[in-house]
Formats: structure tokens, C-alpha cells, sequence
């Protein structure tokens, strides 16, 4: 995700920090790791390019480790369709070309990858990721700590800590 939030940052304030990297991301230096930003934060805007894979416990171990250093993650709102009485939360991401339409709830540390749509009074609990193009049926809430895969149709509630995929999404497991 950090290659799409790249256009959308001034080149002037990007400083990247990764656990598994060193050297440079597509031009920019590397500063350090997660737990050294902690220690030493360079600036007090922080946007946090990771999605998902397989489950949301990287990005969540990350917001924690934020949290505690008393540092915040300004949500990201990409080009998107945004209607009212939406409640975006903290520590958000919504991806170029969503639609929320209105009376949704996207609580903190969510993201909703590319063109996703949610067609209103949608719930979109804590830690949830939403995979490109996904849709989201008005009245239906997706509980915490899920996944929603790429393309999916949600049509019903999903529990919590569960991925689900298709058309209709169905459960695939739980994490």
C-alpha cells in the first residue's frame, strides 16, 4: 500500500520506516524500524501504508506500538465518494474510488482497499480489512479483527476474526 499513498504526500515530508527493510523504497531512505519512530519520532504525521496478509495482526501490533508512544496514524482518504452522517474512525485508510454512502460506521484501524462500496448504515468494526472492489450490502456489519476478500459481496453479517470471500461472501476460515 505505501506505492498508493506515495502520489498523495508532498515528497518534502516522506520518511519511511519498515521492520524487514533497510536502504531505500522507491527512492526515499529508510529511517529506521517501527520501534525506533517510536523512540524518535521525526514528524507528527503518520500515514501507515500495510494492508493485509491473512490477517490484520501485523498492522494492529503496529498501531499498538504507536499507540503507546503516544503517536497516531492521520486517516487517509483517497478520492473517494464520501456521503453524510458517515463516522470514520482513527488509523483509517479508504482506498481510491470507495463509496460509503450514508448512517455508515467505519471504526479505527480499518481499511477499505480500492473501490470498495458500502451502500449504507454498514458497520465496519476495529482492525477490519476490505479487499479491492469488495461490497458491503446496506444493514450488515463486519466484525472486528476481519477480512473481507477481494471482490467480495457481503450480504450478511461476518463474525468477528473471520476472513470470508465470493459471491455471496462466505466464511474461508477463521484468524
Amino acid at each position: 500500500m505505501s506505492k498508493d499513498i506515495l502520489p498523495f504526500i508532498p515528497h518534502e515530508e516522506v520518511f519511511f520506516y519498515d521492520d524487514n527493510k533497510t536502504g531505500l523504497f522507491e527512492g526515499y531512505k529508510i529511517l529506521g524500524t517501527i520501534d525506533d519512530l517510536c523512540q524518535t519520532p521525526v514528524c507528527n504525521k503518520i500515514y501507515l501504508g500495510i494492508g493485509s496478509v491473512g490477517d490484520n495482526s501485523v498492522r494492529n501490533r503496529i498501531y499498538e506500538k504507536l499507540k503507546r508512544a503516544n503517536l497516531t496514524v492521520s486517516p487517509l482518504i483517497f478520492p473517494s465518494h464520501i456521503c453524510h452522517n458517515v463516522q470514520i474512525g482513527e488509523n483509517t485508510v479508504i482506498g481510491l474510488g470507495s463509496q460509503v454512502h450514508h448512517d455508515c460506521v467505519i471504526d479505527d484501524n480499518s481499511v477499505l482497499s480500492p473501490r470498495v462500496t458500502l451502500c449504507g448504515n454498514v458497520h465496519v468494526c476495529k482492525n477490519v480489512f476490505i479487499g479491492a472492489g469488495a461490497v458491503a450490502i446496506q444493514g450488515v456489519t463486519i466484525g472486528e479483527n476481519s477480512i473481507a476478500g477481494a471482490g467480495s459481496i457481503v450480504i450478511k453479517d461476518v463474525p468477528a476474526n473471520t476472513v470470508v470471500v465470493g459471491n455471496p461472501a462466505k466464511i474461508l476460515k477463521e484468524c
